[in-house]
């Protein structure tokens, strides 16, 4: 009788596994495909080289660019260099495979894609028209400006401007205890710039 249960807790224990994790590891698991397949070489130097590299990265030799080896930010070997392509810049209306960043299944990216995703900086080119310096001006001014009138209203000094609250006199006292502090008596120092007179 604890045979077929013992049996059936050790198989539920080996398909938590790390082989058995390890064994469904996505895309890996496709016949042919191999990482050490799609990592960048070393860039291409002749004609040969550039084709076979526009080859393994699905595109055609004329429209193979590699990066520059100066540019110590985006080199990676053989990788293409595609430009900026933004967000903005793919049709919305394609049926994508991937429609939340406008991508289908085995399509190159560029190599700072992860910068102008659209949750990021997108954009077309076309917004450059709206940006002249002087709506330049009157978009900073429509910030600036309304701070200033605001930062005036609540700090203006004149009595009946709107204050957090209600302006008060300093207490007053009959005797000046700042003149008498620490050891006198401030008997000594009566005031007598106002009266405690009730009548």
């Amino acid at each position: 009788m604890l045979a077929p249960r013992l049996i059936k807790a050790i198989n539920a224990s080996r398909s938590l596994h790390l082989a058995r994790i390890m064994s469904m590891r996505g895309p890996l698991t496709f016949d042919g495909w191999y990482p050490r397949d799609h990592k960048p070489s070393a860039p291409p130097t002749n004609e040969e080289e550039r084709r076979a590299a526009a080859v393994k990265y699905g595109l055609r030799p004329e429209d193979y660019q590699s990066m520059d080896k100066d540019d110590v930010i985006k080199f990676a070997g053989d990788y293409p260099d595609l430009g900026v392509i933004t967000y903005d810049h793919k049709d919305p209306y394609e049926a994508w495979t991937d429609r939340q960043n406008r991508r289908n299944w085995g399509e190159l990216v560029p190599i700072d894609m992860m910068r102008y995703r659209g949750d990021r900086l997108t954009f077309t080119g076309l917004e450059a028209e709206d940006y002249t310096t002087w709506n330049s001006i009157v978009m900073c001014l429509r910030v600036l400006v309304p701070m200033a009138l605001l930062a005036w209203y609540f700090t203006n000094e004149h009595p009946n401007a709107l204050r957090w609250k209600n302006p008060a006199m300093p207490k007053q006292y009959s005797y000046d205890f700042y003149r008498a502090y620490p050891f006198d008596d401030p008997r000594k120092y009566p005031i007598v710039n106002y009266s405690f007179d009730l009548e």
